[in-house]
């Protein structure tokens, strides 16, 4: 229900026989509102829904082959991050349609192969971290362009896009800070 998610899932929050959408968006960049909407609204209704991120659009883009975008900068951040980082439970990849290798006909998984490392990327530093005790702490940072998800007094997770302008207020404690690169994974 792409266009439809608020008088469709509204009827839904707070059954307890739903456990959550995998949402349908038109445009990757509603990614970290939606997810955090319908996380919020069903958290307020008793049950808290698994919300996870399924044909990010536009239908004719999805994620493109690497040959046409080898970054996949936008995907990367809105459709991928942007759920995480907003407490998701993560995304289902859609090709697009009308590109090499599409929805319909893809004969060749590696040619979203930059997609495939950036997104175990992803699960490897959630992984490290207590991600089903955080939550999004926007107070957190100021300036800039960045989410935040936190386990207060604990673990801060920010992610910045790009990492400059930014300001970021913790509590009063000893934190150790280290940089992760979500293109190209390692230790962070």
């Amino acid at each position: 229900f792409p266009s439809e998610r608020d008088e469709v899932y509204e009827a839904m929050v707070g059954d307890p026989n739903i456990d959550g959408p995998s949402l349908q968006l038109g445009h990757m960049e509603e990614t970290y509102g939606e997810t955090k909407k319908w996380i919020a609204a069903s958290r307020d209704k008793g049950k808290q829904w698994f919300v996870c991120n399924d044909e990010i659009g536009p239908a004719r883009e999805g994620v493109v082959p690497d040959s046409i975008d080898p970054e996949h900068n936008g995907v990367r951040k809105h459709a991928l991050w942007g759920n995480l980082m907003a407490g998701g439970s993560g995304a289902e990849w859609l090709f697009g349609v009308g590109n090499p290798h599409d929805d319909v006909d893809c004969e060749d998984w590696r040619s979203r192969d930059v997609m495939w490392d950036q997104t175990r990327h992803a699960l490897e530093f959630f992984k490290r971290l207590p991600f089903s005790q955080m939550e999004i702490a926007a107070d957190v940072v100021t300036g800039g362009e960045a989410w935040c998800l936190a386990k207060p007094g604990e673990a801060y997770a920010v992610y910045a896009y790009p990492a400059t302008n930014l300001s970021v207020t913790l509590p009063e404690g000893q934190y150790r800070a280290r940089w992760y690169n979500p293109r190209e994974g390692g230790e962070p």
